[in-house]
């Protein structure tokens, strides 16, 4: 074999240690970022409670879980402090249940009650970059917080999105695939993007009754 050749094959046998050490690294880094913290880490965390791994949980000082909550495998729960002077707090109320793929964005303050159902892939965001100054990139605008509440006994379909500053009332069902751009009052149901109320609760009748189509009820 010529020096040139074994220089080569020296080369070689480097580059994959140096590859080797790099992917147990990112596996070990992944397998710690994708293990929930253990209960004593939240801010509150009540008996019977699970987030099932994988899972990715930050800031969990801020976020407060109640008792009986499950949040199934591969959801990430961002609560991140970026405005400055205000701490970032997530409560989840006693019963709740989530599906897979849960995504919460939390940088100011998200609300859930009690008994809440949400099913797979749901987006749940209390914020937004502002984009107002046209001379700066939007990554680098502030960032501005609006609180989310969603009242106990609500359910949330396959897909749903909760945009900033929404609060869905008690017992309400979003569809699957809905965008909540704006409160949902309780015990109504509402569907589409943006999501319009269809059905809503008449409390004399005690029974559901439809909306026009296109309407929008206000609470």
């Amino acid at each position: 074999m010529t020096p040139d050749a074994l220089r080569g094959r020296w080369s070689t046998a480097r580059t994959r240690l140096r590859e080797g050490w790099r992917s147990r690294q990112v596996g070990v880094a992944t397998a710690r970022n994708l293990t929930p913290p253990p209960p004593s880490a939240f801010g509150s965390f009540g008996p019977g409670s699970y987030i099932v791994p994988p899972a990715r949980v930050s800031m969990p000082e801020a976020i407060h879980v109640g008792a009986g909550v499950i949040i199934n495998e591969h959801s990430w729960i961002s609560v991140v402090e970026v405005v400055p002077g205000h701490t970032p707090k997530l409560t989840i109320g006693d019963g709740t249940v989530i599906d897979r793929l849960l995504h919460v964005a939390c940088v100011g303050e998200i609300e859930i009650g009690e008994d809440v159902l949400i099913a797979e892939r749901v987006l749940i965001g209390d914020t937004y970059h502002d984009y107002t100054d046209p001379d700066a990139h939007i990554v680098k605008q502030a960032v501005v917080p609006r609180k989310v509440t969603i009242e106990r006994g609500a359910h949330l379909g396959l897909n749903v999105i909760v945009m900033p500053g929404v609060t869905i009332g008690e017992e309400a069902l979003v569809g699957a695939g809905a965008v909540v751009t704006r409160d949902v009052p309780p015990r109504t149901v509402v569907v589409g993007n943006p999501a319009r109320v269809v059905r809503r609760f008449d409390p004399e009748l005690e029974e559901w009754i439809s909306v026009p189509s296109g309407d929008v009820v206000d609470g």
